[in-house]
């Protein structure tokens, strides 16, 4: 029973210990398979959180979640970009950004679920799902789409339902579990690249050591904008580059790049989504340029980070003319068309199932 590994890691703070990997994977196992009552798993999480998490034990959780995970085909050259378990509560600069690295040829894998708490904001799923992309795909549907249009949604619940079973549990502790680090990890396309927002320093340090050992080959750990992997324009930002090689610590200065701006706004869902459809159909007037600017900003920085472009410069201009073109919303367009298309196949292929079996 779960009780025992609550027992093994103790309940005074000054007594507490780490569960070895072999441990952490029982506990964990039990946790998946669903053995464990929610108030168990509630119980056992929070006594982790209070504990702190070991590499061995976030190893092993990572393990066991991951082998509960659907079984995608590998894609390598890929980029996985997931933002804050919580939401967002601003303009949410990495979707038009995707849209773009898309348009030129660059997988874009976007993974999130849900916003939980404690600071609950605007999940990316539900803005994604706002402009009518289905995101719930069949693994073969979902790849097909990859394939051709060089970008997809991962739904976490969906990605691995031992996760989606926990949510009640996650939403009434209102604090960050292992299971936050572990959905940010699954890695279920095998990518070797990976760009993940963090909240705190100590999240930062977390992730180190586990990013190389989830299959990514560079991982830009980043503190941006309320714990995104969005990077501001309104202030120097602080992020880790991973590597097999070895890990550094870099501050990204906008103002070196001649970008200045004021800080973005609070933006409800509606507002967030109405902020996007107007910088991807190309507005470039006074009233977006602050936004605007966050999109070529950050575009131009993942076109050269992961060698789309050879310098900074190339990466601001493409980006900018890539938006001129409008190149993000047609890709926007071919998704949701795409997507729409493959749901109803999948519809139509779950009926033709069910006929054969009846």
């Amino acid at each position: 029973m779960m009780k025992r590994w609550i027992q093994a890691m103790g309940s005074d703070q000054t007594r507490m210990r780490d569960l070895t990997y072999d441990e952490a994977l029982d506990a964990a196992s039990e946790m998946a398979k669903g053995d464990s009552t929610d108030a168990q798993c509630a119980a056992f999480l929070m006594a982790l959180c209070m504990k702190g998490e070991a590499d061995d034990e976030l190893m092993a959780f990572i393990d066991v979640y991951r082998g509960y995970a659907l079984n995608y085909h590998a894609q390598p050259n890929s980029l996985t970009s997931i933002g804050p378990t919580e939401g967002r509560k601003r303009f949410p600069i990495t979707l038009p950004v995707s849209l773009l690295l898309a348009s030129v040829g660059f997988t874009q894998v976007i993974q999130g679920g849900d916003a939980l708490p404690p600071r609950q904001g605007t999940a990316l799923k539900e803005i994604v799902e706002s402009f009518g992309v289905a995101v719930q795909l069949s693994v073969k549907a979902w790849q097909s789409m990859l394939f051709h249009l060089h970008i997809g949604f991962l739904p976490t619940e969906q990605l691995c339902l031992p996760i989606g079973r926990l949510k009640q549990v996650r939403e009434q502790l209102g604090i960050r579990t292992v299971i936050d680090t572990v959905e940010r990890v699954l890695n279920p396309v095998l990518s070797t690249n990976l760009i993940i927002g963090v909240q705190q320093r100590k999240a930062m340090e977390s992730l180190i050591p586990i990013s190389m050992r989830s299959g990514f080959q560079q991982a830009y750990i980043i503190s941006g904008i309320d714990g995104s992997e969005d990077l501001p324009l309104y202030e120097n930002s602080t992020m880790r580059i991973v590597t097999p090689w070895g890990d550094e610590s870099r501050s990204v200065e906008p103002s070196k790049f001649g970008f200045t701006s004021t800080a973005l706004p609070l933006l409800a869902k509606e507002e967030q989504i109405s902020m996007v459809k107007r910088i991807i159909s190309g507005e470039d007037g006074v009233e977006v340029k602050r936004e605007r600017d966050h999109v070529i900003f950050n575009t131009g920085l993942r076109l050269k980070w992961f060698d789309r472009v050879d310098s900074y410069e190339e990466g601001f201009q493409l980006a900018e003319a890539l938006l001129q073109r409008k190149e993000a919303h047609k890709t926007m367009q071919r998704w949701i068309d795409q997507s729409q298309y493959l749901k109803l196949q999948d519809v139509s292929d779950s009926d033709d199932s069910s006929s054969k079996i009846g």
